[in-house]
């Protein structure tokens, strides 16, 4: 009997000490003098606030008269909420380098922050480096990398294709291994400067971004970065995944401005599922999938959205003309884009690219003066969609600067064009200066009833007219 009491007891102890502590909850308010135990004891500062707590602690941050400064860096696990009064969120900013390296919130693996501003942070608003499971929901970040700070991820950057440090932004997640998860919901980041939101990818890494819900819109340049939301991804064993919905992308106006980025290099991959997206005015693209260097790929789906107002191109898939990485097959560079129901119109409504401004072109880009272009395969399949009002062309195949070097655009491309509108598109409804393309545009809606007409059509260097069939021209639906 004593033996089974003591082994009852012994079960009953261990049972206890397995179950989860609960955890500890701390308060902040800017200026206040407590300890950090209660909303009416609450820490003065950012740094107190870090110090008391532990991994898995609940953080609230009350509204105070003044901004917290100087930033705060999350254990794992660790949630950090503001606490709303009178409408007002309270407001989180690191104004130095001094600490956190400037930034607002630095996050760890399990960490979740909602319901705070973040504002004028010296580097970015948000940062994580080889974080996953991260939540980040409610949250506003507002002209975040004040002191245009750049990360250590470097990446190839014009004009030369030399690595160069990406610069800091609004939110930014950089990963180098194992496989990561990033949530970013009912958001906004606006005015950041260099990047909005990115995801910085490389060595190992295998990185899912899902933002939904979320605003991204405005900020100003940093050399050549001037992009709401990036995924950048280098290295053979590296792949980035974004998944964005139901959010409104615009507003960044140079010349350098981008709304939706995907970058790969070295043989990576990336891929991104776009849903019920606005992508609004911008200085030069909508969406652009970008292969920096053969044999990366890049993928992207995009249903039920409106891209509009681009200065150049609401939608571009390029291959830039760098070399292979180092004993990497050369012309293996792989671009595929899938477009469904979704309006995509007014390319050149922003100045600056009028004449050449499409509303969807796929070619090569000559990044790197008198190197000659990059030769891979592009796939385009667009459906049930309306391809309208272009200060260029509706829809391009090929570069035609490439014709002007005295070279020729030789990728493959492999084009799907059924059940959609085509129509008042400035110069032309399609140019063609791909000798390589076949263009199935069967069953289309070209703005007249016979069809689509040879006047809307511009053929370039060696492009026949054969390699285009606009057969079959349907009604324009009312």
């Amino acid at each position: 009997m004593k033996f089974t009491a003591a082994l009852v007891a012994l079960v009953i102890a261990t049972a206890a000490s397995a179950e989860p502590e609960t955890p500890t909850q701390w308060y902040v308010r800017a200026g206040a003098g407590g300890e950090g135990t209660s909303a009416d004891q609450p820490a003065g500062t950012l740094a107190q606030l870090e110090r008391l707590s532990a991994a898995g602690d609940q953080l609230f941050v009350l509204v105070g008269d003044v901004p917290l400064d100087g930033g705060i860096t999350l254990k794992p696990g660790q949630q950090l909420t503001g606490v709303a009064k009178d409408g007002r969120k309270p407001v989180i900013t690191n104004t130095s380098l001094a600490r956190t390296a400037g930034v607002g919130i630095q996050l760890a693996s399990g960490s979740q922050v909602s319901n705070v501003r973040i504002e004028a942070s010296f580097a970015s608003g948000i940062y994580g480096r080889n974080v996953t499971e991260v939540r980040i929901d409610k949250v506003d970040v507002s002209d975040a990398n004040r002191g245009q700070a750049f990360t250590d991820f470097s990446y190839p950057s014009l004009p030369d294709a030399v690595s160069r440090p990406v610069p800091h932004g609004g939110i930014v997640l950089v990963h180098s291994e194992a496989a990561a998860r990033v949530e970013v919901t009912a958001s906004t980041v606006t005015q950041a400067a260099g990047l909005g939101i990115a995801s910085l990818a490389s060595g190992t890494a295998d990185v899912r971004l899902i933002i939904r819900g979320t605003r991204v819109e405005g900020g100003s340049r940093i050399n050549s970065h001037d992009i709401g939301v990036a995924t950048m991804v280098k290295d053979p064993d590296a792949k980035t995944h974004l998944e964005l919905s139901d959010s409104v992308i615009r507003g960044r106006l140079t010349r350098s401005g981008r709304n939706v980025v995907l970058r790969a290099a070295s043989g990576s991959r990336a891929d991104a599922r776009i849903e019920r997206v606005l992508s609004g005015a911008v200085g030069q693209d909508g969406i652009l999938g970008s292969i920096v260097q053969s044999p990366s790929e890049i993928s992207i789906y995009i249903s039920d959205s409106v891209i509009e107002d681009a200065g150049q191109m609401n939608v571009e898939g390029t291959l830039l003309n760098l070399p292979p990485e180092a004993n990497a097959p050369a012309n293996a560079g792989r671009i595929a884009i899938e477009i469904e129901r979704t309006v995509i119109r007014n390319a050149g409504a922003v100045h600056g690219f009028e004449d050449e401004a499409a509303n969807v072109w796929l070619g090569g880009s000559l990044w790197i003066s008198g190197a000659p272009p990059a030769v891979g395969h592009y796939a385009l399949k667009i459906t049930d969609s309306r391809i309208e009002g272009a200060g260029g062309a509706g829809l391009e195949f090929g570069n035609k600067q490439i014709t002007a070097a005295g070279r020729t655009e030789t990728s493959k491309f492999d084009v799907v064009l059924r059940g959609n509108t085509i129509s008042t598109n400035g110069e032309a409804d399609l140019k063609l200066s791909a000798p390589a393309a076949r263009i199935d545009a069967r069953k289309n809606c070209w703005g007249d009833a016979q069809g689509l007409a040879e006047d809307r059509i511009e053929l370039f260097a060696a492009a026949q007219r054969t390699q285009l069939d606009a057969s079959e021209a349907q009604q324009c639906p009312k």
